[in-house]
């Protein structure tokens, strides 16, 4: 297997794969800290100290609490970001060609990092396919193809029809966005 393919196997999404390896850590301690405190309650309840029954309960009810808020807390870095990215869409596909998604600190890793490749393409979008304003286009179309008229009309000689149409055809290019060849 070469480096390339290795790298694209084992290291895509390193984001994703912390935010992951988060959640299963926390919740690997907050097993740990319970099973811990469920011992030293049934070594207090051998003593007589305290009734086990309410106690594991107890020690139960607080995982779960520690489960949900890790599972609310990771569920909100990974879908919550997901809504506001779809009207900022909706947004741009209305016309506001100019905006960008916006990424919050709060995000994923994993989600911030595709935002920004997002943001990337519409910037690159947004630099290659200029949005034409109609009227100006038409403006400039008009005025030129008026003067060719113009000298059609005046019998102008073929160079200056020539020259007049080369300098048409330059101007069109460019207010279409193309490259002059040379």
């Amino acid at each position: 297997m070469d480096i390339k393919k290795a790298k694209q196997r084992f290291f895509m999404a390193k984001e994703l794969q912390l935010s992951i390896a988060i959640i299963v850590i926390c919740s690997l301690l907050a097993g740990i800290l319970f099973a811990y405190i469920t011992k030293e309650l049934g070594i207090r309840a051998e003593k007589g100290g305290l009734s086990i029954v309410p106690s594991f309960i107890g020690v139960f009810v607080g995982y779960i609490m520690v489960v949900v808020v890790l599972a609310i807390f990771f569920a909100h870095r990974f879908i919550g970001p997901f809504e506001r990215l779809k009207v900022e869409i909706k947004l741009i596909l209305a016309g506001n060609y100019h905006r960008r998604l916006c990424v919050r600190n709060s995000d994923d890793f994993y989600i911030r990092s595709f935002i920004m490749e997002v943001n990337k393409l519409l910037e690159r979008l947004d630099k290659e396919c200029k949005v034409l304003d109609k009227d100006k286009f038409r403006k400039d179309l008009d005025s030129e193809l008026f003067n060719i008229i113009a000298l059609l009309e005046k019998n102008a000689s073929k160079e200056k029809l020539r020259e007049a149409l080369i300098l048409f055809h330059s101007k069109y290019n460019i207010l279409l966005g193309f490259k002059e060849k040379k």
